[in-house]
């Protein structure tokens, strides 16, 4: 059988996996949700986090968490799509990788929002909150919308680049800047902590899923491959 068939054949078994995966990661999300919004000892402690985060809150502070939330917007995740399309019409990128980076954002959009609909818990008080929110506060899309964009930025980058430093800094970049994000909801007073961290484990539990199943399809199908020597060769830059 030819191998352009076999490939079309275990993209298409791959994603029948990959749905039943984010169908389970919601479920989970759900449950977790539950769980949080009914235990008493774990909403006292997001109280008692949020009380100490707004406690030391200075004029600075607040300043610089009001610029970094923003890491965490559709409006980067806009941006990083974008940059991704240059660099695959210049033929840095193969066509999967906007691709696969449109999989995973309508994932864990879809994710965050049936979630939040269906758990509903209430946010912090509204005399915390020092920017607008809407919706639901469990869990936090502006976490889960960090770590998709900063997850593929480091995959792209690792595509680009065998530079080792190149690629250490992008992983610590994106660290650096999902924790950044987590903690401005918190600071600005519209998410609890547990928000945060349910919505970036989650989102980082279905980049994962999508890692194992897409990277398992075989050489010269995977998002970074390349079709010719050129190409290949800027590639180890």
């Amino acid at each position: 059988m030819p191998s352009d068939s076999l490939s079309t054949r275990a993209i298409a078994s791959r994603s029948c996996l990959l749905a039943l995966g984010w169908i389970g990661i919601t479920a989970a999300l759900y449950g977790v949700g539950q769980f949080v919004v009914h235990s008493n000892a774990i909403t006292d402690v997001d109280r008692h986090v949020t009380n100490w985060v707004v406690a030391h809150r200075t004029p600075a502070l607040d300043a610089m968490m009001r610029a970094v939330t923003w890491l965490g917007s559709w409006v980067t995740a806009v941006i990083a799509g974008g940059v991704i399309v240059v660099l695959t019409v210049t033929r840095r990128l193969r066509v999967a990788v906007p691709i696969l980076f449109a999989v995973a954002w309508a994932g864990e959009y879809a994710l965050v929002n049936l979630v939040k609909h269906a758990v509903g818990r209430p946010r912090p008080p509204r005399d915390l909150w020092l920017v607008t929110a809407h919706g639901a506060s469990f869990p936090s899309g502006h976490a889960a919308n960090a770590t998709v964009v900063c997850a593929v930025g480091a995959v792209v980058v690792f595509l680009l680049t065998r530079r080792r430093p190149a690629r250490a800094t992008a992983v610590a970049l994106g660290f650096l800047v999902i924790a950044a994000v987590s903690l401005s909801r918190v600071e600005l007073g519209v998410h609890w902590t547990t928000d945060v961290v349910a919505g970036s484990l989650a989102t980082a539990v279905w980049l994962t899923s999508m890692t194992v199943l897409f990277t398992a399809i075989g050489p010269g199908t995977g998002p970074g491959a390349h079709t010719d020597p050129s190409a290949s060769h800027r590639s180890t830059d």
